[in-house]
């Protein structure tokens, strides 16, 4: 055997190893891929089964009540307050693109 031939055979050997760890690496992917893939489906079908117990329609003086029992006993109060001037500062700019009034 020439030494090129044997070089080129530890090559090869050297390469075949490679190829067989990255085919052992791609195909662990795959598996944990596909686990959370199933994983997924099972929590979509939870969400689903809990929007199903929500009431289909919350009055909107429900909503109000709730908004403002959260507000006042969140621990960050002057943030919420922040929050909600700077999203009624808002309103009369998003009125007016609802109505097509300004874009």
């Amino acid at each position: 055997m020439t030494r090129e031939t044997i070089s080129s055979a530890d090559e090869l050997d050297r390469l075949r190893a490679e190829n067989d760890s990255l085919r052992a690496r791609v195909e662990a992917a795959e598996q944990s891929l596909e686990a959370m893939r199933v994983e997924s489906i099972e929590r979509r079908a939870e969400v689903r089964a809990l929007a199903e117990d929500l009431p289909a329609v919350m009055s909107r003086r429900a909503v109000l009540a709730g908004m403002l029992h959260e507000a006042a006993h969140h621990p960050d109060k002057p943030g919420v307050v922040k929050r909600a001037a700077a999203k009624l500062g808002r309103a009369p700019r998003k009125l007016a693109r609802m109505l097509h009034l300004a874009s």
